[in-house]
């Protein structure tokens, strides 16, 4: 599988929630930025795994995913409290 079939599957919001458990126990694939952008970004991603992603967000797509109704609540206060700190 190519980097963008795994990004846009792991971006698929129709998609299983072991596909993403699997896309996301893949080294080579969650080391991608685009990839983990992708799952945390994803509402069916299980929450342990998007709360373990978010530090790695960039600060704009913090500001982004603290602004995001569709992903979880935990999800967006992380997103939101690293989006300061890193502001600072």
């Amino acid at each position: 599988l190519t980097e963008q079939e795994i990004e846009h599957t792991a971006n698929s919001r129709s998609v299983a929630e072991e596909v993403l458990e699997a896309i996301a126990k893949k080294r080579e694939w969650i080391s991608r930025y685009k990839v983990a952008r992708s799952l945390v970004q994803n509402p069916r991603t299980p929450l342990p795994i998007a709360l373990r992603l978010v530090p790695r967000m960039s600060p704009h797509d913090l500001r982004d995913l603290a602004r995001d109704k569709n992903v979880p609540d935990a999800v967006r206060s992380t997103a939101l409290r690293l989006y300061r700190i890193k502001q600072q």
